[in-house]
């Protein structure tokens, strides 16, 4: 584990000091273009990767798993990046791939998500590497990060489901069960519990949880204090990207969230997404202040003519 640690901090290191050389605001593109980049300098990291829609040819379609995108999630990643724009004058770090999910699924393991196809394979590995630039150079700066992958459902109930890489049988415990279990510890939070203590089961879905921010200012959310449980719902309980660059006990100074957003008053028009964004920048903003004692401070004053 110490060799791995120290194998995965010099991977880190290096997405650092690469991603430190972008200019905050600045679009970057992979070798194919399949992924794009906005540079930020927030502690923020917002990652989509079921918005693409190209289907170039040369890479062969899926033929198993999910294979529909997550309609208008890449326009919602850029709706929040906008807000925050607006709010403090500086940039979130975006990560996007273009491709379409027929094409390439970057929240699976590789073989899932490439299936066999050099370029697919290419392509998840420029992702991942993009993210993890993005989180180190957050962490550089501001000596923490927060990622928050977006992504689409059709569940029957329209609220927000937010995964912190705990199934719904585990979030289905008491308070008291989830504690003296420790399951935050196996979670996306697990380094901000580490350095904040206290209830797991709290910070997950109590007062001041996202959950709760999200559900003061309109927007239905499980896990929270109004809607503590997935229960025997549907629920998506966070996948690959999260689990690989929030919950792993490799990284560090790293934490985030899967949020998956209903369509209807939510994704469906750049009206309710301009909506969505001015909520979420808000919340999102709130809980920097709360559990990390961050703010962006002053928005910079416009350069001169």
């Amino acid at each position: 584990m110490n060799r791995r640690r120290f194998l995965v901090a010099a991977v880190l290191a290096a997405a650092a000091r690469a991603a430190a050389t972008k200019i905050p605001g600045q679009a970057y593109f992979g070798s194919e273009r399949y992924v794009e980049y906005l540079a930020g300098e927030l502690p923020l990291v917002f990652s989509a990767p079921h918005g693409g829609r190209l289907r170039p040819e040369s890479i062969p379609d899926r033929t198993s798993g999910v294979t529909d995108a997550d309609a208008n999630t890449q326009e919602l990643a850029r709706a929040l990046h906008a807000d925050l724009l607006a709010r403090t004058g500086r940039h979130a770090h975006v990560v996007i791939s273009h491709l379409h999910r027929r094409k390439l699924d970057p929240n699976r393991e590789l073989a899932e998500a490439a299936q066999g196809s050099a370029v697919a394979e290419k392509t998840w590995h420029e992702y991942h590497a993009t993210i993890a630039g993005a989180l180190a150079a957050a962490v550089a700066r501001h000596g923490f990060a927060f990622l928050v992958d977006v992504h689409g459902h059709a569940h029957p109930i329209p609220r927000l489901e937010l995964g912190y890489a705990l199934a719904a049988a585990q979030l289905n415990q008491s308070d008291a069960a989830f504690d003296t279990s420790e399951l935050v510890k196996l979670s996306t939070l697990r380094d901000l519990h580490a350095r904040s203590g206290g209830s797991g089961a709290a910070l997950i879905r109590g007062p001041g949880s996202l959950g709760d921010l999200f559900a003061q200012r309109g927007y239905r959310a499980v896990p929270s204090p109004q809607e503590p449980q997935p229960g025997q719902n549907p629920f998506f309980a966070g996948g690959y990207t999260v689990r690989r660059h929030a919950a792993d006990p490799a990284t560090t100074k790293v934490d985030g969230l899967q949020i998956e957003c209903h369509r209807p008053g939510v994704r469906d028009t750049g009206e309710n997404r301009a909506a969505f964004a001015r909520a979420a920048g808000d919340a999102l903003l709130v809980y920097l202040k709360n559990r990390y004692a961050y703010a962006p401070g002053p928005a910079p004053a416009p350069a001169a003519p």
